[in-house]
C-alpha cells in the first residue's frame, strides 16, 4: 500500500514508516494536516495515516477536507493519536475513519489495524 503519515513530530512519522515499510508498504510523510491536503490533492494514497492534535491544520479538520475532496472522499484514514475521549473518537467516526490506534505507538496494533484496511477499489 502507499501510505501517507501525517504527524507533527518526527520521531513519530519516522518510527510508523519504519514499520510499515519493513512491513512492504510505500509511505510519504506530512507534519501537518495543511501540508497533507496538498499531497492528498496531488497523489492517490492507499491509506492515510494522521494525528488529531497538530499545528496549522489539525487531524479532524484535515479528514474533514480530505473526506470533501475527490481524491479524499474514499480513501481509507487510521487515527494515531494520544487522545481518545470518547468526544474525539465520535466526531472521528462521524468522518469515517477506519480506524483508531492510541500512542504510545505500538508495532503490532498500527500493522493489526492495517492490514484491515482494504485500498479503494479492490472490494469484490
Amino acid at each position: 500500500m502507499h501510505v501517507l503519515v501525517v504527524d507533527d513530530s518526527a520521531t513519530i512519522r519516522r518510527r510508523a514508516r519504519e514499520i510499515l515499510e519493513q512491513a512492504g508498504h510505500t509511505c510519504e510523510e506530512a507534519e501537518n494536516g495543511l501540508e497533507a491536503i496538498k499531497m492528498a490533492l496531488s497523489n492517490r494514497y492507499d491509506l492515510i495515516i494522521t494525528d488529531i492534535v497538530m499545528p496549522v491544520l489539525d487531524g479532524l479538520k484535515f479528514i474533514q477536507r480530505i473526506r470533501a475532496s475527490r481524491n479524499g472522499e474514499d480513501v481509507p484514514i487510521l487515527i494515531l493519536s494520544s487522545r481518545g475521549d470518547e468526544e474525539t473518537v465520535l466526531r472521528a467516526r462521524d468522518l469515517r475513519v477506519q480506524g483508531y490506534v492510541l500512542k504510545p505507538l505500538r508495532p503490532d496494533v498500527l500493522l493489526d489495524r492495517v492490514q484491515r484496511i482494504e485500498p479503494p477499489g479492490t472490494s469484490s
